[in-house]
Protein backbone atom coordinates (compact mmCIF):
# COMPACT_ATOMS: atom_id res chain seq x y z
CA UNK A 1 0.00 0.00 0.00
CA UNK A 2 1.28 3.25 -1.07
CA UNK A 3 1.55 6.06 1.90
CA UNK A 4 1.68 9.59 0.26
CA UNK A 5 1.73 11.72 3.84
CA UNK A 6 4.45 12.17 5.55
CA UNK A 7 4.88 13.93 9.20
CA UNK A 8 7.87 15.78 7.74
CA UNK A 9 6.07 17.97 5.72
CA UNK A 10 5.02 21.75 6.47
CA UNK A 11 1.24 20.65 5.71
CA UNK A 12 -1.33 19.01 7.35
CA UNK A 13 -1.90 15.29 6.41
CA UNK A 14 -5.29 16.82 4.98
CA UNK A 15 -3.35 19.26 3.13
CA UNK A 16 -0.99 16.81 1.67
CA UNK A 17 -3.96 15.09 0.74
CA UNK A 18 -5.64 17.48 -0.75
CA UNK A 19 -2.66 18.41 -2.70
CA UNK A 20 -1.95 15.01 -4.49
CA UNK A 21 -5.48 15.30 -5.59
CA UNK A 22 -4.65 18.80 -7.28
CA UNK A 23 -1.78 16.93 -9.31
CA UNK A 24 -4.42 15.22 -11.09
CA UNK A 25 -7.63 17.11 -11.22
CA UNK A 26 -8.87 15.30 -14.49
CA UNK A 27 -8.93 12.26 -12.04
CA UNK A 28 -12.84 11.28 -10.64
CA UNK A 29 -12.23 12.28 -7.24
CA UNK A 30 -14.12 12.50 -4.33
CA UNK A 31 -13.39 15.45 -1.77
CA UNK A 32 -14.92 14.12 1.20
CA UNK A 33 -12.81 16.58 3.99
CA UNK A 34 -15.21 19.77 4.78
CA UNK A 35 -17.37 19.96 7.37
CA UNK A 36 -18.99 23.48 6.19
CA UNK A 37 -23.09 22.86 5.08
CA UNK A 38 -23.86 23.19 1.78
CA UNK A 39 -27.07 24.89 0.67
CA UNK A 40 -29.08 22.92 -1.81
CA UNK A 41 -30.04 26.06 -3.68
CA UNK A 42 -27.88 29.27 -3.80
CA UNK A 43 -28.63 31.71 -1.29
CA UNK A 44 -31.18 34.94 -2.97
CA UNK A 45 -29.91 37.90 -0.79
CA UNK A 46 -30.65 41.39 -1.87
CA UNK A 47 -27.93 42.80 -4.48
CA UNK A 48 -25.74 45.66 -2.66
CA UNK A 49 -23.73 48.66 -3.91
CA UNK A 50 -20.05 47.44 -3.14
CA UNK A 51 -18.74 51.30 -4.16
CA UNK A 52 -19.08 52.71 -0.48
CA UNK A 53 -17.33 49.50 1.14
CA UNK A 54 -14.68 49.96 -1.45
CA UNK A 55 -13.55 53.34 -1.04
CA UNK A 56 -13.36 52.84 2.99
CA UNK A 57 -11.88 51.31 6.24
CA UNK A 58 -14.77 49.74 7.98
CA UNK A 59 -14.40 50.58 11.62
CA UNK A 60 -12.08 48.15 13.75
CA UNK A 61 -14.99 47.25 15.79
CA UNK A 62 -17.34 46.39 12.80
CA UNK A 63 -20.05 48.03 10.99
CA UNK A 64 -23.10 48.80 13.31
CA UNK A 65 -25.49 47.32 10.72
CA UNK A 66 -24.08 43.75 10.91
CA UNK A 67 -23.58 44.42 15.13
CA UNK A 68 -27.06 44.81 15.02
CA UNK A 69 -27.70 42.28 13.38
CA UNK A 70 -25.74 39.83 15.58
CA UNK A 71 -27.43 41.48 18.43
CA UNK A 72 -30.71 40.48 17.36
CA UNK A 73 -29.12 36.73 16.97
CA UNK A 74 -27.74 36.66 19.99
CA UNK A 75 -31.43 38.25 21.68
CA UNK A 76 -33.66 35.10 19.92
CA UNK A 77 -31.27 32.90 20.72
CA UNK A 78 -30.66 33.09 23.90
CA UNK A 79 -32.58 36.31 25.37
CA UNK A 80 -29.03 38.12 25.73
CA UNK A 81 -28.82 41.67 25.09
CA UNK A 82 -25.18 42.87 23.55
CA UNK A 83 -24.76 46.09 23.43
CA UNK A 84 -22.41 47.15 20.40
CA UNK A 85 -19.59 47.89 22.32
CA UNK A 86 -19.73 43.92 23.81
CA UNK A 87 -19.38 42.94 20.15
CA UNK A 88 -16.53 43.17 18.21
CA UNK A 89 -16.71 41.57 14.05
CA UNK A 90 -13.63 39.09 13.15
CA UNK A 91 -11.88 37.31 9.82
CA UNK A 92 -13.89 34.40 10.80
CA UNK A 93 -13.89 32.58 14.48
CA UNK A 94 -9.63 31.62 14.32
CA UNK A 95 -9.21 35.06 14.28
CA UNK A 96 -11.26 35.74 17.06
CA UNK A 97 -10.04 32.88 19.22
CA UNK A 98 -6.38 34.07 18.06
CA UNK A 99 -7.02 37.48 19.28
CA UNK A 100 -7.99 36.30 22.73
CA UNK A 101 -5.78 33.99 23.21
CA UNK A 102 -3.07 36.86 22.59
CA UNK A 103 -4.79 38.95 24.62
CA UNK A 104 -4.92 36.72 27.81
CA UNK A 105 -1.60 35.35 27.50
CA UNK A 106 1.12 35.74 30.40
CA UNK A 107 4.37 33.80 30.67
CA UNK A 108 4.63 30.15 31.56
CA UNK A 109 0.26 29.95 31.23
CA UNK A 110 -1.73 27.08 30.53
CA UNK A 111 -4.28 26.42 28.53
CA UNK A 112 -6.74 24.00 29.57
CA UNK A 113 -9.35 22.42 26.39
CA UNK A 114 -11.99 20.44 25.93
CA UNK A 115 -10.08 17.95 23.44
CA UNK A 116 -9.79 17.11 20.81
CA UNK A 117 -9.37 20.19 19.40
CA UNK A 118 -8.93 21.68 16.21
CA UNK A 119 -5.21 21.26 15.11
CA UNK A 120 -5.13 24.90 13.90
CA UNK A 121 -6.76 25.98 17.26
CA UNK A 122 -3.54 24.00 18.91
CA UNK A 123 -1.06 25.62 17.13
CA UNK A 124 -2.02 29.15 17.47
CA UNK A 125 -2.04 28.44 21.26
CA UNK A 126 1.41 26.77 21.43
CA UNK A 127 2.80 29.99 19.01
CA UNK A 128 1.49 31.80 21.84
CA UNK A 129 3.53 29.63 24.24
CA UNK A 130 0.82 27.98 25.95
CA UNK A 131 1.05 24.86 27.65
CA UNK A 132 -2.67 22.99 26.49
CA UNK A 133 -3.91 20.06 28.61
CA UNK A 134 -6.82 18.62 27.80
CA UNK A 135 -9.87 17.57 29.25
CA UNK A 136 -13.21 15.97 28.12
CA UNK A 137 -16.83 15.81 28.14
CA UNK A 138 -19.65 13.47 28.28
CA UNK A 139 -23.26 13.71 27.22
CA UNK A 140 -22.96 17.48 27.75
CA UNK A 141 -21.24 16.95 31.49
CA UNK A 142 -17.27 17.55 32.97
CA UNK A 143 -15.31 16.37 35.53
CA UNK A 144 -15.74 19.20 37.59
CA UNK A 145 -13.75 17.78 40.35
CA UNK A 146 -10.69 16.41 38.18
CA UNK A 147 -10.94 20.51 37.02
CA UNK A 148 -10.86 21.66 40.11
CA UNK A 149 -7.63 20.25 40.88
CA UNK A 150 -6.64 21.52 37.52
CA UNK A 151 -7.27 24.62 38.37
CA UNK A 152 -5.41 24.79 41.80
CA UNK A 153 -2.70 26.31 40.15
CA UNK A 154 -1.63 29.58 39.13
CA UNK A 155 -0.26 28.80 35.69
CA UNK A 156 -3.71 28.13 34.28
CA UNK A 157 -4.56 31.35 32.40
CA UNK A 158 -8.00 29.92 30.01
CA UNK A 159 -10.51 27.63 30.19
CA UNK A 160 -11.39 26.50 26.43
CA UNK A 161 -14.99 24.27 25.72
CA UNK A 162 -16.67 24.17 22.17
CA UNK A 163 -20.23 23.15 21.85
CA UNK A 164 -21.22 21.58 19.87
CA UNK A 165 -17.95 20.08 19.94
CA UNK A 166 -16.18 19.20 16.68
CA UNK A 167 -15.52 16.48 16.09
CA UNK A 168 -17.61 14.70 19.07
CA UNK A 169 -21.09 16.41 18.55
CA UNK A 170 -21.32 16.71 22.40
CA UNK A 171 -23.40 19.35 23.43
CA UNK A 172 -22.74 21.03 26.96
CA UNK A 173 -26.42 20.95 29.09
CA UNK A 174 -27.09 24.09 30.94
CA UNK A 175 -26.51 23.03 34.08
CA UNK A 176 -22.56 22.08 33.41
CA UNK A 177 -22.25 25.39 31.41
CA UNK A 178 -24.23 27.28 34.51
CA UNK A 179 -21.74 25.24 36.81
CA UNK A 180 -18.72 26.21 34.61
CA UNK A 181 -19.28 29.77 34.35
CA UNK A 182 -19.39 29.85 38.27
CA UNK A 183 -16.27 27.92 37.92
CA UNK A 184 -14.29 30.21 36.83
CA UNK A 185 -15.99 33.29 38.05
CA UNK A 186 -14.89 32.17 41.22
CA UNK A 187 -11.52 31.13 40.27
CA UNK A 188 -10.74 34.34 38.17
CA UNK A 189 -9.69 32.46 35.00
CA UNK A 190 -11.07 33.67 31.56
CA UNK A 191 -13.66 31.29 29.79
CA UNK A 192 -13.39 30.78 25.97
CA UNK A 193 -16.85 29.79 24.19
CA UNK A 194 -16.69 28.44 20.78
CA UNK A 195 -19.98 28.29 19.58
CA UNK A 196 -19.27 27.88 15.77
CA UNK A 197 -21.73 25.40 15.13
CA UNK A 198 -24.93 26.64 17.82
CA UNK A 199 -27.63 26.20 14.93
CA UNK A 200 -27.11 23.09 14.37
CA UNK A 201 -28.55 20.89 17.01
CA UNK A 202 -30.59 17.49 16.38
CA UNK A 203 -33.83 15.91 18.07
CA UNK A 204 -34.41 18.83 20.31
CA UNK A 205 -31.58 19.85 22.21
CA UNK A 206 -30.36 23.45 22.27
CA UNK A 207 -27.20 25.20 22.65
CA UNK A 208 -26.54 27.64 25.79
CA UNK A 209 -24.64 30.86 25.91
CA UNK A 210 -22.22 31.13 29.35
CA UNK A 211 -23.44 35.26 28.71
CA UNK A 212 -26.83 33.56 29.98
CA UNK A 213 -25.67 33.26 33.72
CA UNK A 214 -24.39 36.00 34.80
CA UNK A 215 -24.73 39.96 34.68
CA UNK A 216 -20.85 40.18 34.90
CA UNK A 217 -18.60 38.96 31.97
CA UNK A 218 -15.47 39.74 33.14
CA UNK A 219 -14.10 36.15 32.47
CA UNK A 220 -16.24 35.39 29.46
CA UNK A 221 -15.95 35.26 25.82
CA UNK A 222 -17.74 33.67 23.02
CA UNK A 223 -16.89 33.13 19.54
CA UNK A 224 -18.79 32.63 16.56
CA UNK A 225 -19.08 32.97 12.78
CA UNK A 226 -21.12 32.67 9.34
CA UNK A 227 -18.53 29.83 8.27
CA UNK A 228 -21.04 26.83 9.54
CA UNK A 229 -24.00 28.59 11.20
CA UNK A 230 -24.68 30.10 7.93
CA UNK A 231 -22.73 28.07 5.21
CA UNK A 232 -20.52 30.80 3.86
CA UNK A 233 -16.82 30.43 4.91
CA UNK A 234 -15.99 32.62 2.09
CA UNK A 235 -17.28 35.81 3.85
CA UNK A 236 -14.57 35.75 6.67
CA UNK A 237 -16.70 36.76 9.37
CA UNK A 238 -16.89 35.71 12.85
CA UNK A 239 -17.30 37.71 15.81
CA UNK A 240 -16.45 38.11 20.12
CA UNK A 241 -18.52 38.62 22.38
CA UNK A 242 -17.18 39.55 26.14
CA UNK A 243 -17.38 42.22 28.75
CA UNK A 244 -16.69 45.73 27.03
CA UNK A 245 -13.54 46.50 28.15
CA UNK A 246 -12.15 42.96 26.94
CA UNK A 247 -13.96 43.62 23.70
CA UNK A 248 -12.02 47.54 23.57
CA UNK A 249 -8.51 45.75 24.33
CA UNK A 250 -9.18 42.77 21.80
CA UNK A 251 -10.01 45.65 19.11
CA UNK A 252 -6.82 47.13 19.45
CA UNK A 253 -5.33 44.27 18.70
CA UNK A 254 -7.42 43.92 15.39
CA UNK A 255 -6.86 47.56 14.51
CA UNK A 256 -2.87 46.82 14.54
CA UNK A 257 -3.01 43.60 13.18
CA UNK A 258 -5.39 44.27 10.04
CA UNK A 259 -7.15 47.71 10.76
CA UNK A 260 -10.74 46.11 10.23
CA UNK A 261 -12.62 43.95 8.17
CA UNK A 262 -14.23 43.64 4.68
CA UNK A 263 -16.82 46.04 4.54
CA UNK A 264 -18.48 44.14 1.54
CA UNK A 265 -17.86 40.74 3.57
CA UNK A 266 -19.63 42.89 6.83
CA UNK A 267 -22.78 43.58 4.15
CA UNK A 268 -23.12 40.50 3.20
CA UNK A 269 -23.39 38.84 6.80
CA UNK A 270 -25.70 41.19 8.02
CA UNK A 271 -28.08 40.47 4.67
CA UNK A 272 -27.34 36.61 5.25
CA UNK A 273 -28.36 36.65 9.16
CA UNK A 274 -31.59 38.43 8.03
CA UNK A 275 -32.49 35.86 6.03
CA UNK A 276 -31.86 33.14 8.90
CA UNK A 277 -30.72 29.65 8.21
CA UNK A 278 -33.83 27.48 8.22
CA UNK A 279 -33.41 25.98 5.19
CA UNK A 280 -30.07 24.64 5.93
CA UNK A 281 -30.75 23.55 8.86
CA UNK A 282 -33.31 21.21 7.56
CA UNK A 283 -30.88 20.10 5.14
CA UNK A 284 -28.13 18.99 7.76
CA UNK A 285 -30.65 17.28 9.48
CA UNK A 286 -32.14 15.30 6.30
CA UNK A 287 -28.50 14.14 5.90
CA UNK A 288 -27.56 13.49 9.15
CA UNK A 289 -30.94 10.53 8.65
CA UNK A 290 -29.61 9.22 5.67
CA UNK A 291 -25.77 8.78 7.44
CA UNK A 292 -27.38 7.44 10.21
CA UNK A 293 -28.78 4.69 8.54
CA UNK A 294 -26.13 4.12 5.98
CA UNK A 295 -23.30 4.05 8.38
CA UNK A 296 -25.25 1.13 10.40
CA UNK A 297 -24.85 -1.03 7.38
CA UNK A 298 -20.77 -0.83 7.76
CA UNK A 299 -19.57 -3.60 10.04
CA UNK A 300 -16.79 -2.72 12.38
CA UNK A 301 -17.12 0.62 13.11
CA UNK A 302 -18.21 2.32 16.33
CA UNK A 303 -19.55 5.67 17.07
CA UNK A 304 -21.76 8.27 18.99
CA UNK A 305 -24.81 9.77 17.61
CA UNK A 306 -24.06 13.51 17.37
CA UNK A 307 -25.85 16.02 19.31
CA UNK A 308 -24.76 18.77 17.29
CA UNK A 309 -22.15 20.15 14.94
CA UNK A 310 -21.64 18.80 11.12
CA UNK A 311 -20.23 15.14 11.37
CA UNK A 312 -20.03 11.77 12.74
CA UNK A 313 -16.82 10.85 14.56
CA UNK A 314 -16.39 7.11 13.31
CA UNK A 315 -13.69 4.72 14.71
CA UNK A 316 -12.34 2.47 12.44
CA UNK A 317 -11.10 -0.94 12.79
CA UNK A 318 -7.17 -0.27 11.13
CA UNK A 319 -4.03 -0.13 13.19
CA UNK A 320 -2.89 2.71 11.04
CA UNK A 321 -5.82 5.22 10.42
CA UNK A 322 -3.66 7.53 7.92
CA UNK A 323 -2.03 4.80 5.81
CA UNK A 324 -5.83 4.04 5.49
CA UNK A 325 -7.19 7.36 4.34
CA UNK A 326 -4.19 7.15 1.85
CA UNK A 327 -5.43 3.81 0.71
CA UNK A 328 -8.21 4.93 0.06
CA UNK A 329 -7.28 8.01 -1.93
CA UNK A 330 -5.02 6.02 -4.14
CA UNK A 331 -7.06 3.42 -4.68
CA UNK A 332 -11.08 4.73 -4.85
CA UNK A 333 -10.22 8.82 -5.50
CA UNK A 334 -12.38 8.99 -1.81
CA UNK A 335 -10.35 11.86 0.62
CA UNK A 336 -11.27 11.64 3.96
CA UNK A 337 -10.47 13.61 6.97
CA UNK A 338 -8.91 11.37 9.99
CA UNK A 339 -7.97 12.67 13.70
CA UNK A 340 -4.47 14.02 12.36
CA UNK A 341 -6.25 17.04 11.75
CA UNK A 342 -6.72 17.23 15.76
CA UNK A 343 -4.87 17.12 18.75
CA UNK A 344 -5.89 15.98 22.02
CA UNK A 345 -7.26 12.74 21.25
CA UNK A 346 -6.42 9.23 20.31
CA UNK A 347 -7.78 6.44 18.32
CA UNK A 348 -8.30 5.23 14.50
CA UNK A 349 -11.25 7.82 14.00
CA UNK A 350 -12.23 9.58 10.96
CA UNK A 351 -14.72 12.23 10.28
CA UNK A 352 -18.04 11.86 8.35
CA UNK A 353 -19.50 14.89 7.07
CA UNK A 354 -23.10 15.38 7.23
CA UNK A 355 -22.67 18.51 4.99
CA UNK A 356 -23.17 17.41 1.04
CA UNK A 357 -25.82 16.17 -0.56
CA UNK A 358 -27.01 13.02 -0.65
CA UNK A 359 -25.68 11.70 -3.37
CA UNK A 360 -22.48 12.88 -3.10
CA UNK A 361 -22.82 11.48 0.67
CA UNK A 362 -24.34 7.86 -0.89
CA UNK A 363 -20.99 7.85 -3.44
CA UNK A 364 -18.68 8.19 -0.46
CA UNK A 365 -20.07 5.56 1.95
CA UNK A 366 -20.06 3.38 -0.26
CA UNK A 367 -16.72 3.53 -1.50
CA UNK A 368 -15.75 4.07 2.26
CA UNK A 369 -17.53 0.51 2.77
CA UNK A 370 -15.72 -0.88 0.41
CA UNK A 371 -12.26 0.46 1.10
CA UNK A 372 -12.39 -0.82 5.22
CA UNK A 373 -13.22 -4.37 3.31
CA UNK A 374 -10.26 -4.57 0.73
CA UNK A 375 -7.91 -2.88 3.32
CA UNK A 376 -8.70 -5.26 6.06
CA UNK A 377 -8.40 -8.03 3.65
CA UNK A 378 -4.61 -7.00 2.69
CA UNK A 379 -3.68 -5.95 5.88
CA UNK A 380 -4.98 -9.65 7.17
CA UNK A 381 -3.08 -11.13 4.31
CA UNK A 382 0.05 -8.93 4.95
CA UNK A 383 0.39 -10.83 8.24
Amino acid sequence: MQRITTSDSPFTLLQQRLKYVSLDPDQPWKVWVENVPQWDEPIALTKIDDSVFIHEYAPCEGYPFLLQAIHDREQRMYSVGLEHEQLLVTNGALHGLSLIFRSLYRPNAIALCQGPILGSIATILKKYGYRIEYFSSDNGTVDFERLALDCEREEVGLVYVNTPHNPTGDILSETTMAKLVQFVQDRAIPLVVDMIYDSITYDGLQTCSPLQFTADWTQLYTVNSMSKNYGSPGLRIGWIASDQKNIEAIAGFLEQECVSISGISQKRAQLLLEHGNTKLLKAISDRKQVVEELLARIEGISYEIPRGGTQFFVKIPVDDVDLFADYLLTRFKLAITTLSNYQGGSGSYIRVPIVYSLETTRIALALLEEGLVRFRAMSASAT
